[in-house]
Formats: structure tokens, C-alpha cells, sequence
């Protein structure tokens, strides 16, 4: 097990960077945190302590602990001994196999949900797409809670509980290839986006099935570039 490095004197500021984004602190630190893990500056195995780390980032240790809360449920880092949290290796093929998973419950979620999704909750999904692509790319967060509206509703609309409670949990495994690690699949993944609604708006569930198929396909192979580069 090893300490994390120190942050650099010239870190931005978290406190500054809330009030102007309007992002909470805990938000801010799990961000921090996961770019750290995806820089590799925190390497697997890493403690994380959140007295040391609120320290270096200037803030309490209550967002410190919300973010790592996140962190854990999200699979990124894991307790040793009980008590202790360690940044924890995710090896491409595991989050290869999420994707997977992912796509064999989440086709089937709009095949069911083609003759049970509200019209009206449809409509509201397309205005929140059309709204997004008409202006500047979105805040990563804002873009996340479209997406995860989208897919949470497709999910709920699909009748069933357990299949909607698991892609909620895959989903939060994925959560961190956001649009701000991503911001080129902002305008086709959206336009993915627009025409799983288009299917759903025709009750065509073969072309829902199909349009939902890509746009995972598509995500999986953009997460590979990003880890390529790594």
C-alpha cells in the first residue's frame, strides 16, 4: 500500500471553483480524485485518508467523505481490513464486460419499454436533447443527468425492477468516462440519444433495440480511445 502524492501548490482552488461553477464540494473532490486515478498520480493500491486529503485540497472532510463514498459504491476504490479505503485496479476487460452486460440488459429495457414509456416523458426527453445540441457543449454533470434521465426512464418504462436496479448499478461503474473526459461524443451521442426517442416515438421496438445497441457499442469504443491514452 502506498500514501498519495501531495497536490501542487498551484491546484485550483475548491472552494473558488464551486462558487463559480456551482458544483457542490464533494462533487469537485470526487472529480479531483478520479482524474488523479485516471492520471495514474493515485496508483493502484494507494490509501486515501480523508483528513490528509482534505488537507491538501483545502476543504473539510465531509465532501472528502461523500466523495469517496462515491468512489467506493462506484467500485474505484475498496476497503482493506475494514477500514481502510485503497484505489482499486479496474482492468479494461472488467469494464469490457460491464459494457457488455450493460448492452444485453439495457436492449432488452427498450424492447420492453416501446409499448409502456409515456408519450409525454418521451416528448420531454427530446426537447431536453434538441435544447442541449441548439447551445454550447454542456457542464459534464448537466450532460450526465440527461443521459442518466434517458436511460433511468427507458429502464424504469421497461416493467422490470430488477433488471432497472442493475443498470442503474452498471451505469454507475461507466460514470466515470463523462462528457468531460469524452466531450467529442457530446453532438453523436446525442444524436444516438435522439434516435432511440425517434424509435420509442413510433413504437418500433426492433429499431429501438438496434438504436440502443449502437449508441453502447459506440460509448464502449470511445472509453478504449480514452484508456489508450493513458
Amino acid at each position: 500500500m502506498t500514501m498519495p502524492a501531495a497536490l501542487t501548490d498551484d491546484k485550483e482552488d475548491l472552494v473558488e471553483l464551486a462558487e463559480a461553477s456551482g458544483k457542490s464540494l464533494g462533487e469537485l473532490a470526487y472529480e479531483t480524485l478520479l482524474d488523479r486515478m485516471l492520471s495514474k498520480d493515485l496508483t493502484p493500491g494507494t490509501v486515501l485518508q480523508e483528513r490528509a486529503l482534505g488537507h491538501e485540497m483545502r476543504i473539510s472532510r465531509t465532501p472528502i467523505r461523500e466523495a469517496l463514498a462515491r468512489l467506493e459504491s462506484e467500485g474505484f476504490v475498496t476497503r482493506h481490513a475494514g477500514r481502510l479505503l485503497i484505489v482499486r485496479d479496474v482492468p479494461v476487460q472488467e469494464l469490457m464486460q460491464i459494457f457488455h452486460v450493460r448492452a444485453l440488459l439495457e436492449v432488452e429495457a427498450v424492447a420492453l419499454a416501446t409499448d409502456r414509456i409515456e408519450a409525454g416523458k418521451l416528448a420531454g426527453l427530446r426537447a431536453l436533447f434538441e435544447d442541449q445540441m441548439q447551445g454550447p457543449i454542456p457542464d459534464g454533470g448537466n450532460h450526465w443527468d440527461a443521459d442518466d434521465l434517458l436511460h433511468g426512464t427507458i429502464a424504469e418504462a421497461s416493467g422490470n425492477v430488477v433488471l432497472a436496479d442493475l443498470v442503474r448499478s452498471l451505469r454507475r461503474k461507466t460514470r466515470m468516462f463523462s462528457l468531460k473526459r469524452m466531450p467529442e461524443r457530446f453532438i453523436i451521442g446525442s444524436q444516438e440519444h435522439l434516435a432511440i426517442i425517434d424509435a420509442l416515438q413510433r413504437r418500433d421496438a426492433p429499431a429501438a433495440r438496434q438504436a440502443m445497441a449502437l449508441h453502447l457499442e459506440n460509448s464502449k469504443r470511445s472509453i478504449l480511445q480514452v484508456l489508450g491514452k493513458i
